[in-house]
């Protein structure tokens, strides 16, 4: 069977509360999120690097996934755990 997504049709939305924003990037630690196509981790860890030049964050964690696939919840809590901001990458 075949879904069809119809873009006219009304969907129910849900809110979101964000985290605050941080004042300033200085020492914080972030989780880079390589979603496994061609080129992902590099690019996410040359973003890391600038980062680092730039605003003196720490690269805590990277965390490799399948292209389509959600996280699962083991790398949600190591994120929660050990990163104060998260980037998610995609390449090619």
């Amino acid at each position: 069977m075949l879904d069809i997504l119809d873009p006219t049709i009304a969907t129910t939305r849900e809110r979101i509360d964000y985290v605050a924003r941080p004042k300033t990037f200085e020492g914080l630690r972030v989780g880079l999120v390589d979603n496994t196509r061609k080129n992902s981790a590099a690019v996410l860890r040359k973003v890391a690097e600038k980062l680092a030049t730039a605003h003196g964050i720490k690269l805590d964690v990277l965390i490799h996934k399948h292209q389509r696939a959600p996280l699962k919840a083991d790398q949600v809590a190591h994120l929660k755990a050990n990163a104060d901001f998260v980037i998610a990458g995609v390449g090619d």
